[in-house]
């Protein structure tokens, strides 16, 4: 069943997300597989890992040439940087929120 409380819910995706690409990272480091796995929270942010690279082997996948022009944002990268400065940022909220805790 699925979890009603939100916080909860963030949580354990956010564990089970860890361990999932650690799995991934594992799996191409022991047998030298190309891996990539792209996940959406639940909050609908995406978050991927991929060995050598997400976007390599989303254009392999997908049958495309890897593109030429390197000045060209790619969407994927640009959703993973975003959702790694939210996490980062949240992280830095909740200390935050701790120290302030700790001085009361």
């Amino acid at each position: 069943a699925r979890m009603q409380n939100e916080s909860n819910l963030q949580v354990t995706f956010s564990k089970r997300r860890d361990g999932v690409f650690k799995k991934a990272t594992e799996l191409s480091t022991f047998c030298g597989a190309d891996v990539v796995v792209v996940v959406f929270s639940p909050s609908k942010k995406p978050y991927s890992c991929g060995h050598p690279s997400v976007e390599s082997i989303m254009n392999r996948f997908l049958g495309e040439n890897p593109s030429t022009d390197t000045a060209a944002p790619n969407p994927i990268v640009i959703a993973q940087q975003n959702a790694n400065t939210d996490e980062i940022n949240m992280k830095l909220n909740r200390l935050e929120i701790s120290l302030v805790r700790q001085k009361i």
